[in-house]
């Protein structure tokens, strides 16, 4: 019998791993800049090449920008996300949205199916947020996204999670061709809303998935 000896990984590769773990642990949050190169040196006590060689791997993957002058951000939460990121945009909008009304489909079914009572304070809790928000067509955006976040994880799927996470965002924020709705979508998406959690917590598939429909109809 063969056996593979482990290998030995790398300072830069322990580093890259370090980084991305804290990225997925919300120490370091997309969109914000991670510390200076003198602070992570310091932090992780090695050389600053080691760091360089770190950040550039996350760079070239995707996970992290550099911005001349500014610093280094986190553009997503892991490579499986930056490599989803990268084919979107490179994808037809019409191709997106198909891939996102099957995964919605299939996420309230297994909600309605699979939800607990923490899952249902999740959702409800995200509900009200979106009643109760009234601001920017951006921020009305993150709200209902928070809302379909909670019930894809209500799904207790973490592989469905992670690719509707990863193709909303892109839609959300990323496609700078969406109109804003008017105020009887507004209303109408936000009755609808209702209903999908009432569908939900009722385990009702069958609506749930008629719901679903009608809100990307919209």
């Amino acid at each position: 019998m063969q056996i593979t000896k482990p290998v030995k990984q790398s300072l830069p590769k322990q580093i890259t791993l370090e980084i991305e773990k804290a990225i997925k642990n919300g120490i370091f949050k997309v969109g914000e800049k991670i510390p200076s190169e003198p602070d992570l040196v310091k932090e992780f006590s090695v050389s600053r090449n080691t760091i360089r060689e770190a950040i550039q791997s996350l760079i070239q993957a995707g996970v992290l920008e550099s911005r001349q002058g500014d610093g280094t951000y986190v553009l997503t939460n892991d490579r499986f996300e930056a490599n989803i990121f990268t084919r979107l945009s490179n994808s037809k909008i019409q191709e997106v949205h198909e891939v996102r009304v099957s995964l919605e489909k299939e996420i309230v079914k297994l909600a309605a199916q699979r939800r607990t009572k923490d899952d249902l304070i999740e959702i409800k809790k995200a509900l009200d947020e979106i009643n109760a928000t009234n601001g920017s067509f951006e921020e009305n955006s993150e709200v209902d996204l928070k809302f379909h976040l909670a019930i894809a994880k209500a799904s207790h799927n973490s592989i469905f999670y992670d690719l509707y996470k990863s193709i909303s965002e892109y839609i959300c924020f990323s496609v700078a061709k969406r109109l804003e709705l008017t105020l009887i979508e507004e209303k109408l998406i936000s009755q609808l809303h209702i209903e999908l959690y009432e569908a939900i917590y009722s385990q009702n598939i069958e609506k749930a998935q008629e719901t679903i429909d009608k809100i990307l109809e919209i």
